[in-house]
């Protein structure tokens, strides 16, 4: 995580896209890989060349996907919701806890079968909508945003007190 926390603020979630956005450039390394070999009892050497030229391209495109997918994620926190991404351009968004207004988690059957969905937070802040695809374990950040929330509104009512215990099953 990138993102500094605030004095007495504790993350609770850190939650990135699912193994499976990296899979296509894994898979397209992989059979250029085996193109690569092949080309290597082609007897024309311009084979070769152009098999390791599009190895390079893909193994190149597949770092980068790593890159990103691994640079990309959200961060619940006591306070506040974080979503970063970017590789050489770094992009945050804070969401308050006290600004998320509606919280919502959707799966498809393949995404339930393999455990990731999109949850769409919906706030009051000048962004609006923060919408999260094909991110890992959706319903566990749906649900530690709502009980932080919660928690968050009774330390509020009760003087502060319980905000920074941290959550059963992290």
């Amino acid at each position: 995580m990138r993102s500094r926390l605030r004095p007495g603020e504790e993350a609770v979630l850190v939650v990135r896209r699912h193994p499976i956005a990296v899979m296509g450039p894994a898979v397209v390394v992989l059979f250029t890989g085996g193109a690569l070999a092949a080309a290597t009892l082609a007897p024309n050497r311009a084979i070769l060349a152009a098999a390791g030229a599009v190895f390079a391209v893909a193994a190149l495109w597949a770092l980068w996907r790593y890159a990103d997918w691994r640079l990309d994620l959200w961060v619940v926190t006591t306070s506040r919701v974080i979503d970063e991404s970017g590789v050489l351009t770094v992009r945050t968004v804070d969401s308050p806890l006290e600004t998320i207004n509606n919280v919502t988690c959707e799966q498809t059957i393949f995404g339930r079968m393999l455990g990731f969905g999109k949850v769409t937070i919906q706030t009051a802040a000048a962004h609006g909508a923060v919408s999260l695809e094909g991110i890992a374990q959706p319903e566990t950040l749906r649900d530690a945003i709502i009980d932080m929330q919660v928690r968050r509104r009774q330390a509020v009512a009760g003087g502060g007190a319980g905000l920074n215990t941290p959550r059963s099953g992290t």
